[in-house]
C-alpha cells in the first residue's frame, strides 16, 4: 500500500494483483492445460481419431483453462475439491480429541493438549518472564515443529483511531509503517508478522451486576432508565482484542558454540518483541505485556469455541476474566472438530473463513476499514499476514516483474492483442513500487482474512451475509476458503502458522 503525495487530506492506495499471466494474460496452469489439450488432440489426429473425437480434449482444454464456477476459475478450483473428497472419503474430516483415561495420567495431559490434524506439530512452552514487561508473567512461545518457528504475541491498542482527527490518524499509520519497516532488513530472523483483530459481544453481565450492587429500591424511576438504556445498547456492546505475533524462523538464526540453536531463537524471538514494543509505543500504539501461559491458551480457546465464555460464566466464575482464568495450556485445544466444504466446526461454534481478494481500487483515506471493524454482526476476526521482504530480494522481484511485462507486452503487440488498462496498471505500480524502494521505504507482502464464527448455521449464514455487504463497502471482495476452513481458521489464532513462504492456501 502506497501513500501518494498530497498536500491536505493523504490517501492510501493499494497496488492491484498481478493477474498479467506468462504469455498473452494465460498463467503458468492455463498454459499446460491448453497445450496438453491441443497435444492429445493432435495425438488422435495421429492415429485416424473421428474428427469429432479429436475435439474433446480441446473443449476440455478450453473449460479446465477459462472456465469459471461460482466466481472462482475452475482449474484453481478443481485441486480443492479433489484435497477435499479424498480425505471425506477416507474419513479425515472428523477428529475427535482421546479421553484422558485411555491415554495416559493427568500430568502427560498437562504437558501438551490434544489438537486438531491442522493445529498438528504446535507446543505451547513458557520462556520465562522478562524485564521489560510490566505483568512480570513468563511469556508464551509457540513451537512449530512442522515449519520450524518460535512465536510470541502481545497486545496493542490503537487509542480509539476512529474518534481522532485526520491529521492524528495519518501520523498513527504512518508510524506504524515505520513499525512494520524496522522488519525488512536483509538476513532479518522475522519471517512474519501477524494481526488480529478479534471482535465478539461483550455482553452487558458487567453492567446489570453493577446494578444490582449499587441500585436501591429507592431509586426505581432511575433503575429503570439504566434499565432501559442497557437494553438499548446491549446489541451494540462489543469487546476488541487486538494482537500482534512476531513468527522467527529457526533456519534464519544463527546459534552460538555451545548453545541449541532453539535456545538462541528464544533469545531472538524475545528481543525482537521488546523492540516491537517500544516501536509500538513511539507510533502512539501502546502496547501491552506478551502474552503468558495461560492468556494465550484462552485466546486459542475463545477464537475455537466463542461460546465457551457463556459455558465458563457460571455462579463460581461470575466475569469474564475469572471465566477464562479456568483456562490453561492442558485444555487449550478443542474436544472436537468437523471439517465440511463450506465451514468448520469446533465445539460448539461453527465457522466460515474468507481471503480477501481484492483489495480497494480507488484511493482511500485512513480509517476506510471503519465499516468493517465497527460492524456490530457476531463474533469475527480480521487477520493481516505481514512477510517482510528484504531490500534486495525487492529489487530482484521489481527487476523481474518489470521485464516479465514488457516481454508479455511485446509480444501481445506482435500478435496483434490489445494492451489493457490493467496491464497498464500493473506496470505503473512496478515503477511505483522501484521509485519507493529508491526513495528508502520497504516492502512487505500482505493477505488478509476474515473468519466469522457462530454457535449455528443459520446465525452463521446470516452473520456471513452482514459482513459481506459491509466489506463490499470498504471495497474489499471476501472469498470463501471452500474446503479450506480449517486451515482458514488457524490464520485467526495467535499461533504463527498460517501462509508459508512456499506453501499456500489460497
Amino acid at each position: 500500500m502506497t501513500a501518494p503525495t498530497t498536500t491536505d487530506d493523504r490517501t492510501y492506495r493499494f497496488g492491484p494483483l498481478d493477474r498479467t499471466g506468462v504469455l498473452l494474460g494465460l498463467s503458468g496452469v492455463q498454459c499446460v492445460i491448453l497445450g496438453a489439450g491441443i497435444f492429445m488432440a493432435g495425438g488422435l489426429l495421429q492415429i485416424g481419431a473421428h474428427p469429432l473425437v479429436t475435439l474433446v480434449p480441446l473443449i476440455a482444454g478450453v473449460a479446465l483453462g477459462f472456465g469459471v464456477w461460482e466466481g472462482q476459475h475452475i482449474h484453481r478450483l478443481l485441486p480443492g475439491v479433489a484435497v477435499f473428497q479424498l480425505a471425506r472419503a477416507a474419513g479425515r474430516t472428523g477428529w475427535r480429541a482421546p479421553l484422558p483415561l485411555l491415554t495416559g495420567t493427568e500430568a502427560d495431559l498437562r504437558r501438551q493438549p490434544p489438537l486438531p490434524p491442522f493445529l498438528a506439530g504446535l507446543e505451547l512452552f513458557d520462556a520465562g518472564p522478562v524485564g521489560w514487561a510490566i505483568s512480570g508473567e513468563g511469556v508464551a512461545v509457540v513451537r512449530d515443529r512442522r515449519e520450524r518457528t518460535l512465536s510470541a504475541t502481545l497486545p496493542a491498542r490503537g487509542r480509539e483511531f476512529s474518534l481522532l482527527e485526520r491529521a492524528d490518524q495519518e501520523r498513527i499509520l504512518n508510524g506504524w509503517g515505520d513499525v512494520l519497516g524496522g522488519f525488512c532488513n536483509e538476513r532479518g530472523p522475522v519471517s512474519r508478522v501477524r494481526v488480529t483483530e478479534w471482535a465478539a459481544p461483550s455482553g452487558l453481565a458487567d453492567h446489570e451486576r453493577f446494578l444490582d450492587d449499587h441500585a436501591r429500591p429507592v431509586n426505581e424511576a432511575a433503575r429503570e432508565s439504566y434499565e432501559q438504556l442497557l437494553a438499548q445498547a446491549g446489541p451494540m456492546a462489543v469487546t476488541h482484542e487486538v494482537l500482534l505475533t512476531v513468527t522467527v524462523d529457526l533456519r534464519k538464526v544463527r546459534g552460538r558454540r555451545g548453545e541449541r540453536p532453539e535456545d538462541c531463537a528464544v533469545e531472538v524471538l524475545l528481543e525482537e518483541m521488546r523492540v516491537l514494543a517500544n516501536r509500538l509505543d513511539a507510533a502512539g500504539l501502546p502496547a501491552g505485556s506478551p502474552l503468558s501461559l495461560a492468556t494465550t491458551a484462552a485466546a486459542l480457546r475463545l477464537r475455537l469455541d466463542p461460546t465457551v465464555a457463556g459455558r465458563l460464566a457460571n455462579r463460581r466464575a461470575t466475569t469474564l476474566a475469572e471465566a477464562l482464568g479456568l483456562i490453561g495450556p492442558w485444555n487449550a485445544g478443542p474436544l472436537a472438530t468437523e471439517v465440511s466444504w463450506d465451514h468448520v466446526a469446533a465445539d460448539g461454534s461453527v465457522h466460515r473463513t474468507y481471503w480477501i481478494a481484492e483489495w480497494p481500487r480507488l484511493d482511500v483515506p485512513p480509517n476506510w476499514l471503519e465499516p468493517l471493524l465497527l460492524h456490530a454482526g457476531g463474533t469475527r476476526s480480521f487477520s493481516l499476514h505481514y512477510e517482510p521482504v528484504p531490500p534486495s530480494r525487492s529489487q530482484r522481484r521489481i527487476d523481474r516483474d518489470s521485464t516479465r511485462l514488457a516481454a508479455d507486452e511485446e509480444q501481445r503487440s506482435r500478435s496483434g492483442f490489445r494492451i489493457g488498462a490493467r496491464h497498464r496498471r500493473a506496470q505503473h505500480a512496478v515503477f511505483e513500487r522501484e521509485a519507493e524502494l529508491v526513495a528508502g521505504f520497504h516492502e512487505l507482502e500482505y493477505a488478509g482474512f476474515v473468519t466469522v464464527s457462530a454457535p449455528d448455521l443459520d446465525t452463521l449464514e446470516r452473520s456471513c451475509a452482514e459482513y459481506e455487504q459491509v466489506a463490499a463497502q470498504s471495497g474489499l471482495e471476501l472469498r470463501p476458503l471452500d474446503g479450506r476452513h480449517d486451515l482458514g481458521l488457524v490464520c485467526s489464532f495467535p499461533l504463527g502458522r498460517g501462509l508459508a513462504s512456499r506453501r499456500t492456501i489460497l
